[in-house]
């Protein structure tokens, strides 16, 4: 993913500067903002992809067994199609992971939904599906904005559904994508990377109590810069595997991250993240219980 910096991107600042006065006129208050936040503290494991070693990624399929095997987020990318619909796909080309050719971008909607997911056949993902299959769970949606056009799209559905407390939408380093989301829906919960600490200071000084999550790059995962996150009343997000996504192939690496305070783990091995979540909360508590 391109990384964009804000401050040097005049008009993103400008922009910034607009949508953060805005919020403060017109964005409902911090009260209710805890729905969300309440579902994700406590240590939140999340599927990269919605199932990351699985044999087609982000298909219902995967999605589910990531489910069975604990994950508490479903880690999604969303793409525009050029009728405005809105898929769960992570590449820009077909080809990469489908029977079909082209960009998503240059094919309908219906046109996608024909296309099937190597090498196992299955279809890809509608986001609207999508948010009907977890409606009434306890499954959060991290979704990803994966192109400009989606941002639009991908908010009115949240808003059809009424899923601002079970969904937040990665804007990513790609700061003017968080201010069209956040001008076109006050409410939408978001989330914004920092790789360092000036980028953190900036993004924790913007007046959004609905910026609720602040992802760590590598560079920062540390537990000065988580620290920070919660002292603004942030919820810290940070990919667990480092340095490829094939290190998580046999173990997760959400040991360290959990020991630093970070509340959301993105990983490529759910069942090995769960796992390293109890033994580091029993160690915790041993060792509180030792005080």
């Amino acid at each position: 993913m391109a990384m964009l910096s804000a401050r040097g991107r005049p008009w993103v600042v400008a922009a910034l500067m607009i949508v953060s006065l805005f919020c403060a006129l017109v964005c409902p208050t911090g009260a209710g903002t805890g729905a969300l936040e309440d579902r994700l503290r406590g240590f939140s494991v999340g599927a990269h992809r919605g199932g990351f070693w699985s044999v087609s990624q982000s298909a219902r399929s995967d999605f589910a067994s990531s489910i069975a095997n604990g994950a508490d987020l479903l880690e999604i990318d969303l793409r525009w199609t050029k009728d405005g619909g809105v898929v769960v796909y992570h590449s820009d080309t077909l080809s990469k992971h489908t029977f079909c050719l082209g960009q998503v971008r240059d094919r309908t909607f219906d046109d996608v939904m024909h296309c099937r997911l190597l090498p196992t056949g299955a279809r890809i993902e509608s986001f609207e599906k999508l948010l009907r299959w977890t409606r009434g769970t306890n499954v959060v949606l991290d979704a990803e904005f994966k192109d400009d056009e989606v941002v639009g799209p991908a908010l009115a559905l949240a808003e059809r559904y009424d899923a601002w407390d079970r969904i937040y939408f990665q804007a990513n380093a790609h700061y003017d994508r968080y201010a069209r989301a956040r001008e076109l829906a006050p409410r939408a919960n978001l989330q914004v990377n920092a790789s360092d600490m000036d980028t953190l200071r900036w993004a924790l000084q913007l007046d959004d109590p609905y910026l609720v999550v602040i992802a760590l790059r590598e560079q920062i995962q540390t537990q000065e810069a988580v620290a920070l996150v919660h002292q603004h009343g942030k919820l810290a997000s940070a990919n667990s595997w480092r340095p490829s996504d094939y290190q998580e192939f046999f173990t997760a690496g959400c040991d360290r991250l959990f020991a630093m305070g970070v509340d959301i783990v993105i990983t490529n091995n759910v069942r090995s993240c769960i796992a390293q979540r109890a033994a580091w909360q029993r160690r915790r508590d041993r060792s509180l219980a030792g005080r």
